[in-house]
């Protein structure tokens, strides 16, 4: 059996050791580190809240028909890079005759097709339905549906929170259910922040 001796010389040497080497042998490549979770990965889930504006593309209107928007949704990744997505927003609008405040239902696929490390690039699209307190446009209907598509950038904040930017063309028609159906194609900002949902 062998037996390595020590001197007085070795402990000591031990002791005086600076820190900055001590901490590169406490610290081993092979101990799991603690990271969060890459973003967008199979599974995860997030909430958001989100605010928007937007102006018609009809440049024959002589009144541009505006509506600013703000809610809040759920967002699952069915696949990596994949979420599906519902939204419940509240909506003013701003347009002839009577101006109109409304609720919009929408479920929205999204592929974040470049994901980097701080951040990620997006097209998502989808549709909804809406109710509001006048016709929207002033001479369609309370009732419409919301077909939607678009793109944005998704960038990594603090604890976790992602900053989502995005532009979305935004349509509203009720699908000739009424009637006239004059609808409306809209031209939309947005922003909004997510959150990491437990």
């Amino acid at each position: 059996m062998l037996t390595i001796l020590r001197s007085p010389l070795d402990a000591v040497a031990d002791e005086v050791q600076p820190p900055s080497l001590q901490q590169e042998q406490t610290d081993s490549p092979n101990l799991p580190r603690k990271s969060e979770p890459a973003f967008g990965t199979k599974g995860q889930k997030q909430w958001y809240v989100q605010g928007a504006a937007a102006t018609t593309l009809d440049r024959k209107e002589a009144f541009p028909q505006r509506f600013g928007l703000a809610g809040a949704g759920l967002s699952k990744f069915l696949f990596d890079g994949h979420s599906i997505n519902l939204e419940l927003n509240t909506i003013y609008f701003s347009q002839p005759n009577n101006d109109a405040l409304g609720l919009n239902l929408a479920l929205l696929m999204r592929w974040h097709f470049l994901r980097k490390t701080n951040w990620a690039l997006f097209i998502d699209g989808g549709a909804g339905i809406m109710g509001t307190s006048s016709d929207v446009p002033s001479k369609g209907a309370s009732f419409n549906f919301t077909p939607q598509a678009g793109a944005g950038i998704n960038i990594k904040l603090k604890n976790q929170r992602r900053l989502m930017l995005g532009l979305r063309w935004h349509h509203i028609s009720h699908a000739d259910l009424f009637g006239a159906n004059p609808g409306r194609d809209s031209i939309m900002g947005y922003v909004g922040v997510q959150f990491p949902k437990p």
